[in-house]
């Protein structure tokens, strides 16, 4: 494939597209200077950021490409997120970040980017293409009609007071106008996707575009507009044992892959 070196949007990645796998993991929730805790969640989250250290050390190769879909960090303020996001940029790979509804630490994409860690992508309003892979998605919102069994966990005691303040504000808002606008952002991103034939095309988002049931929704009908191969998503945490099939089914011709680190025991999944 020749691509255009002046396209700000072609961004060089090692290795060749043929050699280069995808992985996903969403939702870490890193913590790495142990001030917010995930083992108050269960067991499935002890240690688990070392777990997750080893097992993509394992996995990952430095050509490789691995979408991290939200809930990166607790961190309450971008500063305070930095080690976090330091400590994912010395794992093998390019990572291409979405905001998660816990991201409250997320700014603008300027000021993401101002950043400069290396192997760090930011997907928020824009899209990202990294070789022959081509990245565009939204965060989303709770749809009707969207449902997941999941085992019920107790709330984090070491959330702040802050955190606790703004998520009263979002619950505040207007649900309906968040899905307009969250749909709006989807399409806005993927429509800047190049629809040749020799791209992948990957959505990412944070909240799930299907419920357990695999059946389509508004957000799959948005997605089959742009032509997209695979879909990966989060926030769906500690499913009750069993194989649902939203887990990862195909629609379409896009295939939708759930990507939860504790429902993949905090080991990088490969996609492609």
């Amino acid at each position: 494939m020749t691509l255009d070196p002046a396209n700000p949007l072609i961004t060089p990645c090692g290795g060749h597209d043929s050699d280069r796998r995808i992985f996903a993991l969403s939702d870490p929730h890193l913590s790495i200077d142990g001030t917010k805790p995930m083992h108050v969640f269960g067991p499935a989250w002890d240690n688990h950021a070392e777990r997750l250290r080893r097992a993509w050390t394992e996995s990952v190769r430095p050509g490789d490409i691995v979408l991290v879909p939200g809930d990166i960090s607790w961190a309450m303020r971008l500063a305070d997120a930095v080690t976090d996001l330091e400590w994912l940029a010395a794992l093998p790979g390019e990572k291409v970040l979405l905001r998660g509804n816990h991201d409250y630490w997320w700014q603008s994409l300027k000021k993401m980017e101002a950043l400069a860690i290396p192997s760090l992508h930011y997907i928020q309003n824009n899209h990202l293409v990294l070789g022959d892979v081509a990245i565009g998605g939204s965060r989303m919102w709770d749809f009707p009609g969207i449902f997941w069994r999941f085992v019920s966990n107790r709330d984090n005691p070491a959330v702040a007071p802050e955190k606790r303040d703004q998520a009263k504000a979002d619950r505040e808002e207007d649900s309906e106008k968040i899905r307009v606008r969250e749909l709006e952002r989807l399409r806005l991103s993927l429509s800047g996707l190049p629809r040749d034939a020799g791209f992948f095309r990957v959505a990412m988002l944070h909240y799930p575009p299907i419920g357990e049931d695999g059946r389509p929704t508004v957000i799959t009908s948005v997605i089959d507009e742009f032509d997209i191969d695979l879909c990966v998503f989060g926030h769906v945490h500690a499913l009750l044992p069993g194989d649902p099939p939203g887990a990862d089914i195909v629609i379409g011709r896009t295939r939708y892959v759930l990507a939860a680190s504790d429902n993949l025991g905090h080991k990088p999944l490969r996609v492609r």
